[in-house]
């Protein structure tokens, strides 16, 4: 009967949904996904005190308090999310304590009953009259057997009972844990949401004190997209100029004007890059996307359309850029607006890295993946972005399609 018990108890144990060794995974993921999370709010909360609060650059404040939203409203799901798991582990080891306290129950019932039984048969007397008594040696030495076993088995009933009330005990202290962790977790999901109240309530105020001056920042909004224009064509009349003297040495009739011919090492290094779409570091440690590739809508003036050639990567001051591949720095070029911009190119691929107000290396030397390259440069603003573009040859490429998925973006 204790052996039907004890398979049934075993069985009770591994009745929940997520086995230990899963749950403490699960566990460590989120709050790991929390902490970042609580970074990145710190970040953007750091680059909005840098940001001069100015009627020049009340977009920039709202797209990093609409940022800021964002990431808190993840922030607040991995709360929802540590909440609930930490509620079936408190649910799975309620009914973990409900099967010890029975197994218990009946360890100290069996218990109780043998000593009864041997307080009944306590004398030496008897225990030797039982043995005395056998019909033969062989039927004795059974006895003999039966009562070191008998013996044997009240001291291992007497372990169970004492390894029982220790699991029970150390099974107490975590469900306590658990419930005052989860108490702190929903405490801190409480002052998330009203915070995020409140941030909304400044965004709505930021929308409306831009919408009631339509006229100024459509100005600015277009003032911007012309010198971005300018930089654009810049670049791109650099990579014609840098394609054409890298074919010089070839034979004409090997030669394209919008293409780079590729040596055999060349070619090679080019499938590398290639392969590696969607796997490439990120050119700044701590980033977000905050300005998309392509035609975008802008975020309040839904019938302007902004177009961007690379992607803005919004860091904090004083952040180092870093190469996203091995290749070779083609040029760098100051460019107005655009402070230092540095070419490096991978084959008939390049990665070019725009506004850095320090430039660590130099044209023709070559570099490793994530090689230190330079500094990105602050604004006057307060704004630190670093402008990250991709380039087949003269075609445009979506970066954000070719770096590490970020866990935030």
């Amino acid at each position: 009967m204790n052996k039907i018990f004890s398979v049934v108890f075993v069985g009770l144990l591994f009745l929940p949904v997520f086995n230990v060794s899963a749950q403490k995974d699960l566990q460590h993921r989120l709050e790991k996904k929390r902490q970042a999370l609580q970074k990145e709010i710190l970040q953007i909360n750091r680059q909005l005190l840098q940001t001069k609060h100015t009627e020049s650059d009340a977009l920039v404040e709202y797209k990093q308090i609409k940022r800021k939203i964002y990431i808190r409203q993840k922030l607040i799901k991995n709360l929802q999310q540590e909440i609930n798991h930490i509620s079936r582990q408190i649910k799975q080891n309620e009914q973990k304590t409900a099967a010890l306290n029975r197994e218990l129950k009946k360890l100290k019932a069996d218990y109780a009953k043998m000593i009864r039984q041997s307080y009944n048969n306590r004398s030496r007397q008897d225990k030797l009259y039982f043995l005395f008594s056998s019909e033969s040696f062989q039927q004795a030495f059974k006895r003999a057997q039966y009562l070191k076993q008998y013996a044997k088995h009240r001291r291992e009933q007497a372990l169970a009972i004492e390894q029982k009330k220790q699991e029970l005990a150390a099974l107490k202290i975590k469900l306590q844990k658990d419930k005052t962790e989860k108490q702190k977790l929903y405490q801190n999901y409480r002052q998330e949401t009203e915070k995020i109240k409140k941030e909304q309530d400044k965004q709505l105020a930021i929308v409306n004190k831009i919408k009631q001056k339509k006229r100024y920042y459509l100005k600015q909004i277009k003032a911007k997209q012309r010198e971005q224009a300018k930089i654009d064509r810049m670049i791109e009349n650099l990579i014609k100029k840098a394609i054409a003297r890298s074919n010089r040495k070839v034979k004409k009739s090997l030669r394209q004007k919008s293409k780079f011919f590729l040596t055999p090492e060349g070619q090679k290094l080019a499938a590398k890059f290639s392969a590696n779409k969607g796997a490439l570091p990120w050119p700044v440690k701590k980033a977000y996307i905050a300005r998309k590739f392509g035609k975008q809508q802008h975020e309040i003036f839904k019938n302007v359309k902004v177009v961007n050639t690379g992607i803005y990567l919004a860091t904090e001051p004083g952040s180092e850029v870093y190469a996203v591949f091995e290749g070779k720095v083609l040029q760098i070029q100051f460019i107005p607006g655009g402070n230092n911009t540095v070419f490096i190119k991978h084959g008939n691929y390049l990665t070019i890295y725009g506004n850095l107000k320090k430039v660590y290396v130099k044209p023709g030397e070559h570099v490793k993946t994530k090689q230190a390259i330079g500094k990105v440069a602050t604004d006057a603003f307060g704004k630190t972005e670093l402008k990250f573009r991709i380039y087949k040859n003269t075609t445009k490429l979506n970066p954000e399609l070719w770096l590490q998925k970020h866990k935030f973006n």
